[in-house]
């Protein structure tokens, strides 16, 4: 009865993950902005009742035009310091080249709910309205994994242990078909290869968490995903104790198999005194690195190749990254609003007598304020500095937008990368926003490091220690 009840919580279990999978599924976007979508509708719709659709669906933090406010300046600030142009230019975000259309830009995490709002719109108006996004599923990926999978498989020396149980980290792959998650389940698949070599020996499962090389495989899968985003990383610890499981799971079937037959076998060496990592599994552990430079290399080419755009046709501002040519209209980017609150703080600070424009500040500029202080050699003056342009400068600047109380156009060009310039552009290239990140790069080369790490370990300290004759593992 015990059996029983054993393989029907298992089979819940299992069904419980695989429709996780499948319900928190996503895919790459390829979309124009970073962080941000973009709704364009014509502009026979007031921007009131698109926004109205908008909140309708759910979607919050939503940058249009009427929300647009002068920035919060310097209290030291004169109306006449403030540059109107900039204040003028930057509403260019805000309507396509011909200016037939009007648009807005939704945050990613409401990216779902503005594709329904955006169905709404057009069956309550009649009006044309789109997104900027559309998904691609990067079948390589997941294929990388299945690939890793099939040829562990064919090493492991219980392939149906591994089959089994390293099926749960393919479903991941799947659903989310992203570098970083990939790369997180191959160190799993490797994991339960070396784990496979101790099956059915007394102190299994105790034995996993007493071998180093289990260990970080198991901890740098479970970490990376997290790093990449929250739902990548539930679903990583989903298949983790989905696995343990599948491990309880296998355990029943073969103890009702050895219960059924007249007399059965035992290992004579319990789990503890196998070693894990020796010159086969060390070969699969070393190897794991082939999908996984696979999975950078990939990365790295779809950081250049760019595709094209569903919003093709029309000339709307998007990113011109440092290189490329625009023939559009050039619109203020985050240097520009940087120039622009640097103008209107250092007003206050120059001479009445100065009536020439201020330039725009280069790296290094400084504000100064003299002061006169009266000593026994007589007035001295002395200048404080009270602003210099540089990073910590911008920074602070980029932190004050993030503080707006108010959905502001500059959160928009904070967001993308420093180089970038914005223009009118048609036929417009967009990006992923799964891939167009430093910290996914680093994530992969921490992956890569992983089995180089512990091969190294078992070179220099737990190949000497088999060749001793000693079948346990160490620590």
């Amino acid at each position: 009865m015990k059996y029983k009840f054993r393989l029907l919580l298992s089979f819940i279990i299992f069904l419980v993950f695989a429709l996780g999978c499948f319900v928190f599924r996503s895919m790459p976007v390829a979309k124009i902005w970073n962080n941000y979508s973009v709704l364009y509708t014509d502009n026979s719709v007031p921007e009131s009742t698109v926004l109205f659709y908008l909140e309708q669906a759910g979607c919050r933090g939503v940058i249009s035009l009427s929300g647009q406010k002068v920035p919060p300046l310097s209290q030291f600030a004169l109306p006449e310091s403030i540059d109107g142009s900039y204040l003028t230019e930057r509403m260019g975000y805000f309507r396509d080249e011909t200016s037939r259309y009007q648009l807005f830009y939704v945050p990613d995490q409401y990216q779902e709910k503005a594709k329904a709002a955006a169905v709404s719109l057009i069956k309550g108006t009649g009006a044309e309205a789109g997104l900027d996004g559309h998904e691609q599923y990067p079948w390589m990926v997941p294929l990388i994994c299945f690939l890793t999978y099939l040829l562990l498989t064919l090493g492991s020396k219980n392939k149906r242990v591994f089959m089994f149980s390293g099926f749960f980290p393919l479903l991941v792959s799947l659903s989310q078909p992203f570098y970083v998650v990939a790369a997180a389940v191959c160190l799993s698949l490797v994991a339960i290869c070396l784990i496979n070599g101790l099956w059915i020996r007394r102190k299994f499962f105790t034995a996993i968490f007493r071998s180093i090389y289990i260990d970080m495989l198991i901890v740098a899968s479970l970490v990376i995903p997290f790093a990449s985003s929250r739902t990548a990383g539930f679903l990583g610890l989903g298949a983790f104790f989905t696995v343990c499981i599948a491990f309880v799971f296998l355990k029943a079937i073969h103890e009702y198999r050895e219960y059924r037959r007249s007399f059965s076998f035992v290992p004579i060496f319990s789990a503890w005194q196998i070693p894990v990592m020796y010159r086969r599994t060390a070969g699969y552990v070393l190897g794991s690195i082939i999908p996984l430079a696979a999975l950078l290399v990939l990365f790295l080419v779809s950081t250049l190749v760019t595709t094209t755009s569903s919003m093709e046709g029309l000339s709307i501002p998007s990113p011109v990254l440092y290189g490329q040519k625009s023939n559009g209209k050039t619109l203020p980017d985050e240097n520009s609003y940087f120039a622009w609150v640097w103008k209107t703080r250092a007003y206050p600070y120059r001479s009445l007598n100065d009536r020439s424009e201020i330039q725009a500040p280069v790296e290094g500029d400084r504000i100064t304020s003299s002061h006169f202080t009266e000593t026994s050699r007589g007035i001295v003056q002395s200048e404080d500095t009270i602003y210099t342009y540089n990073s910590k400068f911008r920074d602070r600047l980029k932190g004050e937008v993030k503080d707006f109380d108010y959905e502001a156009i500059e959160k928009l060009m904070i967001a993308q990368d420093e180089t970038t310039t914005v223009a009118y552009n048609t036929g417009i290239e967009s990006k992923s926003d799964s891939q167009h990140n430093a910290t996914n790069m680093l994530l992969l080369f921490i992956a890569i490091a992983v089995p180089v790490v512990l091969y190294g370990v078992y070179f220099g300290f737990g190949r000497k220690k088999n060749e001793n004759g000693k079948l346990h593992n160490s620590r």
